[in-house]
């Protein structure tokens, strides 16, 4: 669909297998595994003049002084941590080195889903009633402050993405169950636990490419798991998502109206570089509700993301093309 890129794309991306067990004490679930990589390589490489690929931060380090001409491609994820996202932008920022993608501010707000929550109701953008676990030093407060949200809740760690530390089994309808998943997830991921009220309806995603200045792609994606088109007691942790992903499925909708889509093409368009994002939330009551912010999405050919690319008549090395070159107008502004 494009003309061939005349850049040298150097991938930093993971090495995975593909799992077939986990548990919530896991902290490294997300990440490219080695079948997605390879589909992701093989496409990068059929629309750029030359290609490298490091599955390692240090060998990428220790060689990056031949890499400052090149167009560095950030997908690296590793275990969860505040900054797990942000560690390549930074060291391309620092080195004075372009990429594609977010910059290291949007990756450390977005992988914060406290934050990211406090950030798009700026914006007017709605998502469930939550609480931040913090630590456990004041319990009595912590317990009352759960207490006064409305059941079901739903407990994740609030940092990393890929459904790590997330179970089916997350979805809790009882206080005290809460309370114990809280303390078990804190033990486990060392960071704090977000606690939010379960948001029953549809679960949709909005894909969107562009920059600070204009969005040039934007399509909402539906979420359908086991068939399932609407959701009221399920959540979708890494045993759908990681194990066994035969029941996932999409389609194209419209459930978000102009007014909110408008209000969340603004929140991408305020970083300074946020170049794709995919934004998760739940259409409840006939309004959309924000779960999550993902600069850092899932870019192989089984997602959300590159279903609505697919569904626009994008092959896969169409849709890199794409998302390179928009990459390589940041440079340009």
């Amino acid at each position: 669909m494009f003309k061939m890129i005349n850049e040298k794309i150097v991938l930093v991306t993971d090495s995975n297998t593909k799992r077939t067990e986990a548990s919530i004490s896991d902290r490294n679930l997300e990440g490219n595994n080695s079948i997605a990589t390879q589909k992701i390589s093989n496409a990068i490489k059929n629309c750029c003049k030359e290609f490298q690929m490091y599955t390692k931060i240090e060998d990428f380090v220790d060689n990056i002084k031949q890499h400052k001409n090149d167009l560095i491609f950030p997908m690296k994820y590793g275990k969860n941590t505040p900054d797990s996202k942000s560690i390549i932008p930074g060291i391309c920022e620092g080195m004075n080195m372009r990429y594609i993608g977010a910059d290291d501010y949007t990756h450390m707000i977005c992988n914060d889903k406290y934050t990211s929550k406090l950030f798009a109701k700026q914006f007017g953008i709605k998502s469930a009633p939550c609480f931040l676990v913090r630590n456990f030093d004041n319990k009595e407060y912590v317990i009352e402050a759960i207490k006064n949200l409305k059941l079901p809740l739903v407990i994740k760690p609030n940092f990393g993405g890929g459904s790590t530390g997330i179970s089916n089994n997350n979805i809790c309808f009882d206080y005290d169950e809460a309370i114990k998943l809280c303390e078990k997830l804190f033990y486990y991921h060392e960071m704090p636990i977000l606690v939010e009220e379960y948001l029953d309806g549809q679960e949709i995603e909005l894909i969107l490419v562009g920059n600070k200045n204009q969005v040039v792609f934007s399509q909402e994606v539906q979420l359908i798991m086991a068939n399932k088109e609407s959701f009221d007691k399920e959540i979708w942790g890494f045993e759908t998502k990681k194990i066994d992903d035969s029941s996932i499925g999409f389609k194209l909708s419209s459930y978000i109206d102009e007014c909110t889509k408008e209000k969340i093409h603004c929140l991408f368009k305020s970083f300074y570089k946020m170049e794709f994002m995919r934004v998760d939330g739940r259409f409840h009551n006939g309004e959309f509700h924000l779960i999550e912010l993902s600069p850092d999405c899932y870019l192989g050919d089984d997602c959300a993301f590159y279903y609505a690319f697919q569904k626009h008549g994008y092959s896969l090395s169409d849709m890199f093309e794409f998302l390179i070159n928009n990459g390589l107008n940041h440079y340009q502004l």
